[in-house]
């Protein structure tokens, strides 16, 4: 565990970066991998055909005699699918399984983000309904950060096959704005090397291409604002400058009805001193995500 998260740490915050931290990321897959055979229950490596590459994703599944129901967990521009699924004891210990894989542009995704790249969460929904040890009718998605984008998008495509998506940290359409990005790429709130972070989740090497890729991913752009979803919890903090909280209350505005928290005083992902990310968490979108899917948190 302490030697993934120092490869991950030498990895941060993309391992497309440079040499030096595509090798960090490689050494950590392999000793998160190791680390995972020693959970109770482990972690289970899972590779999933997809068009002419393969999606790998992580898989835990808690002790039952039935089905279990499962989140499936998507991580942030800066996260992987291994902290994301560090990160679920809480879900393990409520009998609920946790499935994670990365979002499109980062970690071990076949593809980059695109219009059409949503196309992977399908394909992972695909595969939960062949295993036998989970409930297919009950699968909640978790976004966090950029992610939340793709737990939106999901929840607009595949809400039948979903009951409900968290999108903690909403940037759907305002975020993808060429004046929002200018601003907000010297933000406070993010250590070091934002713009080559977002850069190249797109493949773009410039400021100008970064700036013109990115509105057509706008929700608003692509016709889904209006459209009907599965449930959705929408969580950011009014002070955000990573993801404008406008793109919250839009999301409000438009389709059906959705549940929001908003910290008044909180940044990127609604933190603050009162209300840090773990707080969150454990308080409000886990436990959201729990009752979705039929289980009543301890």
């Amino acid at each position: 565990y302490n030697a993934w998260r120092n490869f991950n740490v030498g990895r941060w915050p993309t391992e497309r970066h440079s040499d030096g931290k595509r090798e960090s990321y490689e050494s950590g897959l392999r000793a998160f991998e190791e680390y995972g055979k020693l959970l109770n229950p482990p972690v289970e490596t899972v590779r999933i055909p997809f068009e002419d590459s393969e999606m790998v994703a992580y898989l835990r599944i808690p002790a039952s005699d039935e089905p279990v129901p499962l989140i499936l967990g998507i991580n942030g521009l800066d996260s992987r699918k291994e902290d994301v699924i560090a990160g679920a004891d809480r879900y393990i210990a409520n009998g609920v399984g946790v499935f994670t894989m990365d979002m499109p542009g980062t970690g071990q995704s076949p593809v980059l983000i695109d219009i059409g790249s949503e196309r992977v969460f399908s394909a992972a929904l695909d595969y939960l309904a062949t295993r036998e040890d989970v409930d297919a009718d009950r699968i909640g998605v978790q976004g966090r950060s950029w992610s939340g984008y793709w737990a939106a998008l999901v929840a607009y495509l595949e809400r039948d096959r979903i009951q409900g998506a968290a999108i903690h940290g909403v940037g759907v359409h305002g975020y993808y704005q060429p004046e929002w990005q200018e601003h907000a790429i010297l933000s406070e709130e993010y250590l070091f090397d934002l713009f080559p972070a977002r850069a190249t989740v797109y493949d773009t090497k410039t400021m100008e291409e970064f700036l013109a890729y990115g509105p057509r991913l706008s929700l608003v752009e692509r016709g889904l604002i209006d459209q009907p979803s599965a449930p959705m919890l929408l969580v950011n903090g009014e002070l955000d400058s990573q993801q404008p909280i406008a793109d919250l209350y839009l999301m409000m505005r438009n389709g059906d009805p959705k549940q929001a928290w908003v910290n008044p005083v909180g940044g990127h992902m609604g933190r603050s001193e009162e209300w840090p990310v773990g707080r969150i968490l454990g308080q409000v979108v886990e436990p959201w995500l729990m009752r979705q899917v039929g289980v009543e948190p301890k």
